[in-house]
């Protein structure tokens, strides 16, 4: 089979992307902005990527309108984050 992505809508390859990868653990990545106020995020698209150094990745979507979700503006503002994995 051969799907060109660029001939779908980006719902469709999201829809096709997360069908085909299962399962998908949950990471609840918990972020604080400059204020203090904390926000909690589900992502099912991170991964372990290295151990030496420890190395996550997270893959953080933009708002509809292209700005930085929360947990995205959060990081990037104060460069810290916490991952929790439910078993």
């Amino acid at each position: 089979m051969h799907i060109d992505p660029d001939s779908n809508l980006p719902s469709d390859n999201d829809k096709l992307l997360t069908n085909l990868v299962v399962p998908r653990p949950i990471a609840w990545v918990t972020s604080q902005n400059a204020l203090g106020v904390v926000n909690l995020a589900p992502f099912s698209f991170f991964n372990a990527v290295g151990s030496n150094p420890l190395d996550l990745i997270i893959s953080i979507a933009n708002q509809d309108d292209g700005s930085l979700k929360d947990t995205a503006s959060n990081i990037s503002s104060n460069g810290e984050f916490v991952v929790n994995l439910m078993k």
